[in-house]
């Protein structure tokens, strides 16, 4: 087992019970039903990890999911003493005995580094998670809360504006996400995210409209070439993909129903 640079090679019996009622993690949007699933998710994303995690829903299910009702009490202990996560944490870890020592002192620097974060700094980390899962409305309502704080540096606004707007280039809101790139570019003078808004212009504008887009920016000729380039290779690059000859396959076998309901699932999953 392998996660974050933590490596555990052993076969372990497990502790407790095995539970009938999964646990919800929402950051990641997974259930675990064991003491042994919760300790390696801990493990696997440990960057993620605050203190939203130290809650009596947890320790509750500790005690009547997975019978461990000794941890679950002296982790109720902890919430309520405000003792720190890495605490938390390591006590889940020691108590099931599944990473040896190192591993949980490891687990304990890298979480009470992490106390150290700002909060700005802690929910960047999380709506880049977020972004990076396919969970983008989530990550986008993150990071309109990160523009509207006061004091934000302005090469930090420039990374939030660039990452608001692929998250909405992928919804397919393009013309929302040229808003942002263009405010990102006009903040860092980045070329590179000058020639990103400029394929979003392209996707969101008519071509009669993009060829008046590209008359009113002269100075940009170069960059109009790059991504007319760029797209050419996309397509070609597309037309003989895997992923194709799998889509045309789909819909020949999917009802309606089926993709309306892959659909709605993907919106919960997006918006829950």
């Amino acid at each position: 087992m392998e996660g974050n640079g933590f490596v555990v090679n052993n076969v372990y019996l497990c502790v407790g019970n095995f539970a009938n009622c999964p646990f919800y993690l929402e950051i990641s949007d997974i259930y675990v039903y064991s003491i042994e699933e919760l300790c390696y998710y801990l493990i696997d994303k440990i960057h993620l990890l605050d203190s939203d995690l130290m809650n009596q829903r947890l320790t509750e299910w500790i005690r009547k999911e997975c019978g461990l009702k000794e941890l679950a009490d002296e982790l109720d202990i902890y919430i309520r003493k405000k003792l720190s996560l890495a605490a938390f944490v390591t006590t889940i870890l020691e108590k099931t005995q599944i990473y040896d020592e190192q591993i949980v002192r490891k687990v304990d620097r890298i979480l009470k580094e992490q106390a150290a974060l700002t909060p700005f700094e802690r929910m960047k980390k999380r709506a880049e998670h977020y972004f990076a899962t396919g969970r983008f409305a989530q990550a986008g309502k993150i990071y309109q809360e990160l523009l509207l704080q006061p004091g934000v540096e302005e090469r930090s606004k420039a990374i939030l504006y660039h990452n608001l707007a692929s998250v909405y280039a992928m919804d397919f809101a393009y013309e929302q996400a040229a808003k942002y790139y263009l405010e990102a570019y006009r903040i860092s003078g980045d070329r590179h995210i000058r020639q990103t808004y400029i394929q979003a212009m392209r996707m969101a504008l008519s071509d009669y409209d993009y060829g008046v887009f590209m008359r009113d920016n002269p100075d940009w000729e170069d960059d109009f070439a790059t991504v007319a380039k760029l797209w050419e290779a996309t397509d070609s690059d597309w037309c003989t993909s895997a992923e194709i000859s799998i889509l045309a396959k789909w819909k020949d076998r999917s009802s309606d129903a089926e993709i309306m309901k892959a659909l709605k699932d993907d919106y919960r999953r997006q918006t829950v």
